[in-house]
């Protein structure tokens, strides 16, 4: 699996030093306080509580998030605040399927039968207590294998391509979009609850033959719309159907000079949904002087999981922001599986959207290849959405790259 470690390790591959001390040994992956990593704000909202012992794994916080309904795991503070905004659109979509209006279509629902509506799962999720998703192949040398997770070789003939296809003749996909603006949620959340909510309320809307408007309005009078990170979902991920994204995303990586067997596995990479895809393409679409676009969606299409997924898109954004009109980024560089950016002025910067860089051995090694390689010229950054040990720093430091904690996702 990919290493947040090798990510920020292979920012070191950039730079040549020469290492004026011998760099320092290697330390484990610790367990932390939650409020060393998460914002006190963010761990002490109301009718939930996050345990108070976070171990970190793969440089991301694992957080456990309880409440009423149910226990959650969250790989890293990102996916904490996202099923922590979650939260309040599962209270208003249980309070919005208490409505009469939602109730009795609900029970037309469940009193239908027939086998297109009973399959008509948009987004079918696991359990979200498990194994954390893999973002430290990031950091691991680009010769790992791995296993690209994309649709099922039967393409437009597989069960799921046919009940999505069942989905849009029914309205059932349109019906859980718009539920979903409507408490500010992802249509395409990998949490159960949500999803299964969302589903159920979209299937009763069509079954139960009401209009999905008079339903929206009655049910959510006078009650807010969640406010989290959730709200970042783009507006063309609640208006517009998969395939019209996808056909979106054919068309404007085309333009970018992405070639087409490349694009194929960017858009039938099933991580890759609406709301993460589309972000990773505003942002390449956002850096028109840069090389190396078309590398960096190829590394995209081999994301394996959730995580990697949002590690990209996250990661790209911070990209985009580390030029300005003056000094504008022109490089996309991967060393390995990390992304670099470098400048007109020959700034370079690492986007490292991790909880905790530790100093492991994959980043070590890269600091030592980059004392064998000999200093570059240019400031060298290392940016990092959340905090480094002091080790780490020191070792970084060493190699001399600037590490700046808690930069802006």
């Amino acid at each position: 699996m990919w290493s947040r470690g090798t990510l920020v390790a292979g920012l070191l591959l950039l730079s040549p030093i020469a290492f004026a001390a011998e760099l320092p040994p290697v330390e484990p992956m610790p367990t932390l306080a939650a409020a060393t990593l998460a914002p006190a704000a963010l761990l002490n909202g109301a009718g939930y509580t996050v345990d108070a012992d976070v171990p970190v794994v793969g440089y991301m916080g694992q957080f456990t998030l309880r409440a009423p309904a149910g226990t959650f795991a969250a790989n890293g503070t990102e996916m904490l605040r996202i099923r922590v905004g979650e939260l309040a659109a599962i209270a208003q979509l249980s309070q919005m399927s208490q409505s009469g209006v939602f109730a009795d279509a609900l029970a037309a629902s469940a009193a239908k039968t027939g086998a297109a509506l009973s399959q008509a799962v948009m987004n079918p999720v696991e359990t979200l207590i498990g194994i954390p998703s893999g973002i430290g192949r990031f950091f691991q040398s680009a010769s790992t294998t791995i296993e690209r997770a994309t649709e099922t070789p039967q393409g437009p003939n597989s069960a799921q391509s046919v009940t999505d296809t069942t989905d849009q003749v029914l309205g059932i996909n349109q019906a859980k979009r718009r539920i979903a603006k409507q408490v500010g949620a992802d249509p395409y959340t990998t949490n159960p609850v949500l999803a299964k909510q969302l589903d159920d309320l979209a299937r009763a809307a069509f079954a139960g033959g009401v209009s999905l408007d008079v339903a929206l309005a009655v049910s959510t009078a006078g009650v807010a719309t969640a406010i989290s990170t959730t709200a970042r979902v783009s507006d063309l991920v609640w208006s517009r159907s998969p395939q019209d994204i996808r056909t979106l995303h054919e068309q404007k990586l085309a333009a970018l000079g992405v070639d087409p067997e490349t694009i194929r596995a960017f858009v039938t990479n099933r991580w890759l949904t609406p709301t993460l895809s589309v972000p990773i393409v505003e942002a390449l679409e956002g850096l028109p002087d840069a090389k190396g676009r078309p590398a960096v969606v190829a590394l995209a299409g081999g994301v394996a999981s959730e995580g990697e997924a949002r590690f990209i898109a996250t990661a790209l954004g911070m990209a985009r922001r580390a030029g300005n009109d003056r000094d504008p980024v022109i490089a996309l560089d991967l060393d390995g599986r990390i992304l670099v950016t470098r400048t007109r002025d020959g700034r370079v910067a690492v986007p490292a959207p991790v909880d905790y860089v530790v100093w492991t051995q994959p980043v070590r090694a890269f600091a030592e290849r980059t004392e064998r390689a000999g200093r570059q010229a240019g400031e060298r950054h290392v940016l990092v959405t959340g905090i480094a040990s002091a080790r780490a720093r020191d070792g970084l430091g060493s190699a001399g790259w600037r590490v700046t904690e808690r930069s802006a996702p």
